[in-house]
């Protein structure tokens, strides 16, 4: 059964997607000096050019392209900051680029910004801000400036830090300190500990809710969600609730709401929960080893649109797949038969909610994963600026084509009417199938991923060659 759908997904990938080579470039020049760890694309939104950086713990450097395919800029040797360890943004203005970095510790911010046309660069070794009983909650790039959003651990306060070439140009506090934030039993809970949750699991994670995305991912007790200039962030630490704050980075207002998750009771020990935001829908997951309660509900009013229930000795009427334990990308496959195993290992695992859209369709997963070892891929360390700003999607791709996971996988229109059929293929399993069959492109050397105006460009590295090629993914 696996195995045929791996041929059918590689014949019908093949008919319906086309894949060609955007643009390649030799780098072994530059590499024999100083080998890269990481590669970053930045797409500038004014003139869709794309800005390719190399760097490593010392230098950067730098490719810049037309839309046209036309390298016109190069930039070598720009020396990074002293404490510069960790890549958390990049903006731009015309030619020139600003590179924002922080120490490990994430304490100390510098810049460096350089130039494609005269290949000058210029460091800021200190950009003097000072988090005061604070914790950074994550880096986000908007509309080409960095904002730093922080939390008090003393009020029920959310700090955000506007940055732009010229240095921090604004602070933002959004007090939520008249808001009831409480737990399962209802007594007051402070923002600090709700936002990071149980630090034995990773409790925040940035979502791109336009790609598909692992249920590793959005199994996260914390979310946070872009559109324009909105942050949008969810919270599933307790049961009871799930919690979802708005905040308008533009301004210094902000909305908060909380719902009751369907189907709770104050009787369910070790019960389960979390949700996800896809387009105009805030979907939520409860469930405890009998019951599981799936909802969707307007983002707009929070007003609930439609349940879904499954029941322990009942078949699942929704799904469209059968319950599926994997262990990651096509390995390790097996398949359940009974609903109580399903509702029993999810449960007791870190349960997650996922969605996306197809054509008209949405396909929504609801299951359990658990983080497996990558085994050596390429992973991005630099924040998760890419992720809202320049559509990176590499740790997006590559978490979904390796989590493990039991899950099934649901078919629904528009008005959320359960329709019967095959799951659609997705961008995502056409480049993994592209990958299986081109060697050169499954060996992980400075792979990036990311969205270039209707397309998917893939980036891949040939140590052999020295070419450096994207490859893009078009409908």
């Amino acid at each position: 059964m696996k195995y045929a759908l791996i041929l059918f997904a590689f014949v019908f990938s093949t008919l319906t997607f086309a894949q060609e080579e955007w643009v390649g470039f030799n780098i072994e020049e530059e590499t024999k000096q100083l080998y890269p760890k990481d590669v970053i694309p930045v797409v500038n939104e004014d003139n869709n050019q794309i800005a390719m950086f190399f760097t490593n713990r010392k230098v950067v450097f730098g490719k810049l392209y037309d839309q046209d395919k036309q390298l016109i800029g190069s930039i070598n040797n720009v020396i990074i900051p002293k404490k510069g360890k960790v890549l958390i943004g990049a903006i731009y203005n015309q030619e020139t680029y600003t590179l924002f970095f922080s120490n490990n510790n994430k304490s100390h911010f510098s810049s460096v910004s350089l130039n494609f046309k005269t290949g000058n660069f210029s460091i800021i070794e200190d950009l003097n801000i000072e988090f005061k009983k604070e914790k950074l909650v994550e880096f986000l790039v908007l509309k080409n400036k960095l904002h730093l959003l922080s939390v008090s651990k003393k009020e029920d306060v959310l700090i955000s830090r506007t940055l732009t070439n010229k240095g921090l140009i604004k602070t933002t506090n959004y007090d939520l300190s008249s808001q009831a934030i409480v737990n399962n039993i209802d007594r007051d809970y402070p923002l600090y500990p709700l936002l990071f949750g149980n630090p034995n699991y990773a409790t925040i994670e940035v979502i791109n809710s336009e790609v598909p995305n692992s249920l590793e991912q959005t199994n996260a007790f914390t979310k946070l969600y872009v559109d324009n200039n909105k942050l949008t962030i969810t919270n599933n630490l307790f049961n009871k609730y799930t919690y979802v704050i708005s905040l308008d980075l533009d301004g210094n207002s902000y909305n908060f709401n909380s719902i009751i998750n369907t189907g709770y009771t104050d009787n369910h020990y070790g019960a389960n929960s979390n949700s996800f935001i896809h387009k105009d829908k805030l979907l939520t997951i409860y469930s405890t080893l009998e019951h599981l309660s799936f909802s969707a509900y307007n983002l707009d009013d929070f007003e609930l649109i439609k349940t879904f229930n499954i029941n322990d000795k009942e078949e699942i009427s929704f799904k469209n797949t059968p319950i599926i334990q994997e262990g990651g990308a096509f390995d390790n496959y097996r398949e359940l038969e009974k609903t109580s195993k399903f509702l029993r290992k999810i449960t007791q695992s870190k349960i997650g909610i996922t969605a996306y859209s197809k054509n008209e369709d949405l396909i929504i997963t609801l299951g359990a994963s658990v983080e497996i070892d990558r085994g050596g891929l390429a992973m991005v360390n630099f924040g998760v600026f890419g992720v809202v700003a320049y559509g990176l999607l590499i740790d997006n791709f590559n978490s979904y084509t390796r989590t493990k996971s039991t899950r099934i996988s649901c078919l629904f229109d528009k008005d959320l009417n359960h329709k019967k059929g095959e799951i659609p293929l997705n961008k995502f399993d056409q480049i993994k199938t592209f990958q299986n069959a081109n060697t050169n492109y499954n060996n992980a050397h400075l792979q990036t991923l990311f969205t270039y105006q209707s397309s998917y460009l893939l980036g891949n590295y040939n140590k052999k060659t020295g070419e450096y090629t994207l490859t893009s993914f078009d409908n």
